[in-house]
């Protein structure tokens, strides 16, 4: 999965890679940073290696599991935008998704007048609400395995999007 955690167009010049601990140490993710955005993987763990510029800042390859890939999600941004996680709601990815929809859709009305950040926000409130709808599909089973690539692929669009309404 490709996930863009900034929107700064600056080559990277540092990157931390994470492999699993299990044999064969596969890859997990490979995240690559420039000097002003490196702040942002202080809690991502890995080797961190810096390099001459390459690439664009805040590229995320991301090669873990559906589950965690979500997690990562909500740990990275979700909560911090919204106040909503899933272990807030016993696990239940679609719960938390269309909380944190109506909660940012709410809080939207109290953001200020058109341009400061409300046309952005917009933007998430849509990709968060598109999300939601997947994994409403998901969870009732009426959407197939593929759905889980689209609901990773939303929220993609709902995090690059979020980094844009914050400047990274």
């Amino acid at each position: 999965m490709l996930r863009q955690i900034t929107t700064c167009d600056v080559p990277a010049v540092q990157t931390i890679e994470h492999r699993s601990r299990k044999a064969g140490r596969t890859l997990e993710y490979r995240l690559q940073l420039c000097g002003r955005h490196r702040w942002l993987a202080r809690s991502w763990p890995g080797r961190r290696e810096a390099h001459e510029p390459v690439g664009r800042c805040g590229t995320l390859l991301d090669h873990r599991d559906y589950d965690r890939v979500v997690e990562s999600h909500a740990n990275e941004w979700l909560v911090s935008l919204t106040t909503q996680h899933p272990s807030n709601h016993h696990g239940d990815v679609a719960e938390t998704l269309r909380a944190a929809h109506i909660f940012l859709a709410k809080a939207r009305e109290y953001i200020g007048p058109p341009g400061y950040r409300a046309d952005i926000t917009d933007g998430i409130v849509v990709a968060l609400d598109h999300a939601a709808r997947i994994a409403e599909s998901i969870a009732d089973g009426t959407a197939g395995e593929a759905a889980r690539a689209q609901l990773l692929a939303a929220l993609s669009v709902a995090e690059t999007i979020a980094a844009a309404a914050r400047g990274a």
